[in-house]
């Protein structure tokens, strides 16, 4: 069997946090081996004006004008053949309107960590870089509907953004020790899981081998995610889909194409 592509889509300018972008590719070899590539691909330069996503991302005008560029790229990703789509963000930009989209899996960082976790442990604490991304954690969470198993996200101390975080991959040691001190915190309220819930984060704290805090496990959010997005691939293969009936409807995949065409010329 041919092994699946997937393509994994940043929210980050990966131009900007290029040891970033380089250490994903390295990381989805050594999970997926022989099984599946990972392209990933980031936002074009210049899309957050010189901020970055999480300083730009919390407003909401700014999230739907400049993420529907990750909408277009599922099209294009299923357009040239591959296999998956991988939402690498925790902002979780456009599922519903992806996979409303496309007719291959979409895997979104967020939605996979959490279903996963949910296998390891029973209350699920998230772990996120700064108050923004904190937010958009908690209502990811209420969207998909797992108040019960997750406890309220919190955020490291001092909060940092993608360009500090990237900076500290060559001396992590301030970065994991607030990161640890939270997730400390959270297993002191019954956390059997932590979530890195962070790209650049999440990336750091996988490089730096930390796989447990005080007994809970620490997810590799990417690992999991790919692997997700691996083995709805391979159940694809034997006729699994998207339920089309209500929350992913798709009733005319020819007005999806027709759009889609006249907004790419636009």
């Amino acid at each position: 069997m041919e092994p699946a592509r997937l393509w994994h889509q940043s929210v980050n300018e990966l131009d900007q946090l290029d040891v970033y972008g380089r250490a994903l590719s390295e990381h989805a070899r050594a999970v997926l081996g022989a099984d599946a590539t990972v392209d990933v691909h980031g936002l074009p330069s210049g899309t957050y004006g010189g901020l970055s996503a999480t300083g730009a991302l919390g407003n909401a005008f700014v999230y739907h004008r400049l993420l529907d560029r990750v909408l277009v790229n599922a099209i294009e990703a299923e357009r040239q053949g591959y296999d998956a789509f991988v939402i690498g963000s925790f902002s979780e930009p456009l599922l519903r309107e992806i996979r409303s989209a496309v007719d291959i899996p979409v895997a979104s960082l967020t939605e996979s960590s959490l279903l996963v976790a949910c296998s390891l442990g029973k209350l699920i604490a998230p772990i996120s870089n700064a108050a923004a991304v904190v937010w958009m954690v908690r209502t990811a969470v209420e969207k998909h509907g797992l108040h019960a198993r997750v406890l309220d996200a919190q955020s490291i101390e001092p909060p940092l953004e993608e360009p500090a975080l990237q900076a500290a991959y060559q001396r992590p040691g301030a970065v994991l020790d607030a990161f640890r001190a939270a997730a400390e915190r959270a297993v002191a309220r019954g956390a059997d899981v932590v979530i890195p819930a962070e790209g650049v984060l999440a990336e750091l704290v996988y490089r730096a081998g930390l796989r447990s805090v005080a007994g809970a496990t620490v997810l590799d959010v990417f690992g999991a995610t790919w692997a997700h997005a691996l083995m709805l691939v391979r159940l694809w293969r034997t006729g699994l889909r998207v339920g089309r009936a209500w929350h992913f409807r798709r009733d005319d995949p020819a007005l999806v194409q027709a759009i889609h065409e006249r907004t790419r010329t636009s």
